[in-house]
């Protein structure tokens, strides 16, 4: 059982460990009321053995501050936060009599089930090259642009690119919104990289502290693609595309449209 590599960490509000999970049932859910995930092989630290043998007063008198479920990838690093609420039930596993298996409240940002594959393919290896999702329809690009997000949330932050740089925007995917922002942080920031979801994440990730600083330079290849598929006009009834322009504009970037 010790070969066995875990998938999950318990962690505290104060980014410490409680515990190490070789495995999670219920952890791929559709949000819902009373939602439980099932923690399977988990090796306790002493605070949580001791919060789990100590009697209902001593619980309350030491909580243990549970944040959130931690999921790693196949190499054992971070991939992912998600929340978590309080410990409802255990007992010892059915994996190892030395471990514990512990059910917990859930969350409301577990991922669908039906997204499982992409979670999957992320633990088991991540980005190496760019356009990776390109083959993945809308509902997966969507899910694919979240664990960029999520992932890089977990990641500290490098130092931006200088001002002046030149980034190279391959286009020929950019079919979709969440093509764009996928195309983009890899433009910037290589595969896998993130610089922005939505067009407020956008003008904030313009503002530095996200792997560039302006002003720079976009090459934007086969734009027309973009120019074509980005047309859902929001509030000021302009399309998705010309805000995108805008936004470029007012933060000093140069898009080269080829």
């Amino acid at each position: 059982m010790d070969s066995v590599e875990p998938k999950f960490l318990l962690i505290d509000g104060d980014d410490q460990v409680l515990g190490v999970c070789l495995d999670a049932d219920g952890f791929f859910a559709d949000p819902g009321e009373d939602m439980t995930v099932e923690l399977l092989g988990c090796l306790p630290t002493q605070r949580l053995r001791d919060h789990l043998a100590g009697s209902k007063r001593y619980r309350q008198r030491n909580p243990l501050g549970l944040e959130g479920l931690r999921m790693l990838d196949t190499a054992g690093e971070p991939l992912a936060d998600f929340w978590m609420s309080e410990i409802i039930d255990w007992r010892p596993s059915r994996l190892d009599p030395e471990r514990v298996d512990i059910v917990a409240l859930w969350g409301f940002d577990s991922p669908p089930p039906r997204m499982r594959h992409l979670w999957e393919r992320w633990r088991v290896a991540r980005p190496d090259r760019p356009n990776q999702w390109a083959e993945y329809g809308p509902e997966d690009r969507a899910e694919w642009l979240t664990i960029v997000r999520r992932s890089n949330s977990r990641r500290v932050r490098q130092l931006d690119h200088p001002p002046g740089r030149v980034y190279h925007l391959e286009g020929t995917h950019v079919t979709d919104e969440a093509a764009f922002y996928l195309a983009l942080g890899e433009a910037i920031n290589g595969p896998g990289g993130y610089f922005g979801g939505n067009l407020d994440a956008l003008d904030d990730c313009l503002r530095g502290r996200f792997g560039a600083r302006t002003p720079f330079t976009l090459i934007w290849n086969d734009s027309h693609v973009a120019r074509r598929s980005l047309t859902r006009a929001l509030a000021d009834a302009q399309p998705y595309f010309a805000i995108i322009q805008t936004i470029f504009a007012e933060h000093d970037v140069e898009v080269v449209w080829r």
